[in-house]
C-alpha cells in the first residue's frame, strides 16, 4: 500500500496536474476531463460462492456453540451455588447442647427442643465404660430457623436442675457469615418462620391472626405426609412489608395461641428454596440438580436453532449445482444431531425434553428429504 499526503493530492487535483503514484509507471489523472469508470462488484465464481456459504455456516455454528457453552457454564455455576447454599442450610440446622443432667435422656432432649421445629436427630454422647452419656449432645433440626430460635431462647435454660449451654458445634465452620448471607438473600421479601402451631389450627386461622400486623401475601404450613389433612406444626408467612414482619416477630414470639406458645422468628431459608429435609428426601445433598425451567429453555432453544440452521443450509445448497452438496448436508445433519443428543444427556434428565428434541430432529430430516426429493 502507498501512503499519499492528502494535502499534496488535493493541491494537485485543483491544478489538474498528473502525479505518478504507481510503481509500474501508470498515471492517476485529476481534473475536469478525467474519465471515471463506474464502480462495479466482481462476479464471484461458484467455488467462491460455495466458500462464502461455508464460512457463513461455520460462523453461525460457532456462534450457536458459544452461546450454548456460555449458557451451560452459567447453569453449572448456578448449580454450584445451589449446592453451597444447601450445605449452609444443613450446617445452620445443627446445634450443640451441653451441661445436660445425667438423669436426662434423648427423649427428654427431643421433647424440650421440639417446640422450635421438627427435629431430625439427637446425637447424645455415650460413655461405654460408665454406661451413661457424657453430658452433651448434638441436635439437628429439619429447618435452620428452628436451630436459630433454639440458640436465642434455650442457652441458659434450666433443665433438671442444670443450666443448658446451647451453641454452634465447635468443629463446624463459622456459620455467622453463612446465616447473614442467607438472611440478606431472603430480606427482599419479608418472611417469617412460625413453629409450635396447634394441630387444630389451619393456614386460614394463622393468616387471620397475623394480618393484624400487615398484609399477608401467603401463609403455608407444611403438611404431614403420615396424616393427610394435617400439618406438622411449622410453616412460613410472607408479608407485604418489612415493618409488618418485624412487628409480627416481636409481638407473636412465645404468644399463647390455642394453648401452645408460638415460636416466631425471621426466616433464613429464601422462598422457593428446598428445605434440608426436602433435599435429603430427593437424591441427597451432593447431587447437582439442574433448574428444570432453564434447562428446558436451553434444550428447546438448541433444538430450534439447529432446525433453522439445517433447514437454511438445505435450501441454499439445493439451489446450486455444486458437487458434494449431499455429502456436506449429511455431515452437517450428523454434527447437529450428535451435538444435541450429547447436550441433552449432559444437561437434562427430563424425558419430555428428550422427546421434543427428537421431534425437532425428525422435522429437520423431513425438510431435507422434501428438498432433495
Amino acid at each position: 500500500m502507498i501512503n499519499v499526503d492528502l494535502s499534496v493530492a488535493a493541491a494537485l487535483r485543483k491544478s489538474g496536474g498528473i502525479v505518478n503514484l504507481m510503481p509500474m509507471g501508470d498515471s492517476i489523472h485529476f481534473g475536469a476531463n478525467t474519465k471515471q469508470e463506474p464502480f462495479t462488484l466482481l462476479t464471484l465464481t461458484d467455488d467462491q460462492r460455495f466458500a462464502i456459504e461455508r464460512a457463513k455456516k461455520y460462523a453461525l455454528e460457532q456462534s450457536i456453540q458459544n452461546a450454548l457453552s456460555k449458557q451451560a457454564a452459567q447453569l453449572h455455576q448456578q448449580d454450584l451455588n445451589t449446592i453451597k447454599r444447601n450445605q449452609a442450610l444443613i450446617l445452620l440446622s445443627r446445634i450443640y447442647v451441653g451441661s445436660i443432667s445425667f438423669e436426662i435422656g434423648e427423649e427428654e432432649i427431643r421433647k424440650t427442643f421440639s417446640p422450635f421445629g421438627p427435629i431430625k436427630s439427637v446425637a447424645l454422647s455415650w460413655d461405654t465404660v460408665l454406661q451413661k452419656h457424657k453430658g452433651f449432645a448434638f441436635v439437628e433440626f429439619e429447618v435452620p430457623e428452628a436451630a436459630s430460635l433454639a440458640l436465642e431462647q434455650m442457652n441458659g435454660y434450666t433443665l433438671a436442675g442444670r443450666n443448658l449451654k446451647v451453641g454452634r458445634p465447635s468443629n463446624a465452620p463459622q456459620t455467622a457469615a453463612l446465616e447473614a448471607e442467607l438472611r440478606a438473600e431472603s430480606s427482599t421479601k419479608p418472611r417469617v418462620y412460625i413453629a409450635s402451631v396447634h394441630p387444630e389450627l389451619t393456614e386460614s386461622d394463622i393468616q387471620t391472626v397475623f394480618e393484624a400486623f400487615g398484609k399477608v401475601n401467603s401463609c403455608s404450613l407444611y403438611p404431614d405426609p403420615k396424616c393427610p389433612g394435617r400439618h406438622r406444626g411449622f410453616g412460613y408467612i410472607d408479608f407485604e412489608s418489612e415493618e409488618a414482619a418485624i412487628a409480627a416477630v416481636s409481638s407473636m414470639n412465645c404468644f399463647d395461641l390455642a394453648g401452645q406458645q408460638l415460636r416466631v422468628g425471621r426466616a433464613i431459608t429464601p422462598k422457593g428454596v428446598p428445605l434440608p429435609f426436602e433435599l435429603n428426601a430427593n437424591k441427597g445433598l451432593n447431587t447437582i440438580s439442574t433448574n428444570p425451567v432453564s434447562t428446558s429453555a436451553v434444550a428447546f432453544a438448541a433444538a430450534s436453532i439447529s432446525a433453522k440452521v439445517m433447514t437454511l443450509s438445505a435450501e441454499e445448497m439445493s439451489s446450486s449445482s455444486l458437487n458434494g452438496v449431499s455429502e456436506y448436508n449429511i455431515l452437517f445433519l450428523f454434527f447437529y444431531l450428535t451435538f444435541h443428543v450429547i447436550y441433552c444427556i449432559l444437561f437434562t434428565t427430563d424425558l419430555y425434553i428428550y422427546l421434543r428434541a427428537w421431534v425437532y430432529s425428525c422435522e429437520v430430516s423431513v425438510v431435507l428429504m422434501q428438498i432433495y426429493g
